[in-house]
């Protein structure tokens, strides 16, 4: 039986695992999600998704999505086949209304340290690792596309103690200031850099302020979602099991 985080605002801590998740609406509502879904006592499941689109329709789509995600994780819990089924059950409903999703699932064994990344058509998440953060490589179609799942197949990170991993939609690298310049990823990733010593719920609110530093009090035009992940000294760390 799976247990679903509850989103919006929200942070999830699992063996040394620390989780934190924003999402803040365009408009009254919108069409971004990020989920944290723990299916036993070592895996978690981190999902962050933008359907095209904004407003009622967007928002009621991106609740049949993520309620379609929790399905397939109880089905098969294999990440790529996660990815696919969800593909086969949401695409039809997406291409009804001329729609498509973009997802990113993360799923990490807490015991093996070992993070496992499919993509559909999302920014592929940043990782940072002694020091040195990186794009990771894993890209795919987005859900709706086509009626077959299109994607590189699975990527596998092995995590260290402090490493970082950030997951976000176009509404903060696509944020622009003042001057009609966009926030952008390499702006991203030098503040995750200045931050990472922080935990995982500060990092994301440094992150977000400093969004709305450069910003400048413009008003938001997309869905702004940000997810944080950090893996503390004691992650893992479960004696023979």
């Amino acid at each position: 039986m799976i247990e679903v985080i509850k989103e919006n605002r929200s942070k999830l801590a699992v063996h040394g695992l620390e989780c934190s998740g924003y999402s803040l609406p365009a408009g009254q509502v919108g069409g971004d999600f990020f989920e944290f879904i723990s299916i036993n006592d070592r895996i978690v499941y981190t999902a962050i998704g933008d359907v095209m689109g904004k407003g009622f329709q967007a928002a009621c789509l991106m609740e049949k999505i993520r309620k379609l995600l929790r399905d397939c994780i109880n089905v098969n819990p294999h990440p790529l086949e996660v990815v696919r089924r969800l593909n086969k059950l949401g695409g039809h409903e997406l291409r009804k209304f001329r729609s498509f999703t973009t997802l990113c699932l993360l799923c990490f064994d807490v015991v093996a340290r070992r993070l496992t990344c499919v993509n559909a058509g999302h920014h592929p998440p940043l990782l940072l690792s002694g020091g040195r953060i990186k794009v990771a490589e894993c890209r795919g179609i987005a859900l709706g596309l086509l009626e077959d799942y299109l994607g590189s197949g699975m990527d596998e990170y092995f995590l260290a103690a402090g490493d970082v991993v950030v997951l976000y939609t176009d509404g903060v690298v696509e944020a622009c200031g003042p001057d009609e310049q966009r926030y952008g990823q390499e702006r991203l990733k030098e503040v995750v850099c200045l931050n990472h010593g922080f935990d995982a719920e500060r990092i994301r609110t440094n992150i977000l302020a400093d969004l709305d530093k450069f910003t400048k009090g413009i008003p938001q035009r997309d869905d702004i979602t940000l997810v944080v992940m950090k893996l503390t000294e004691k992650a893992g760390d479960r004696g023979g099991d």
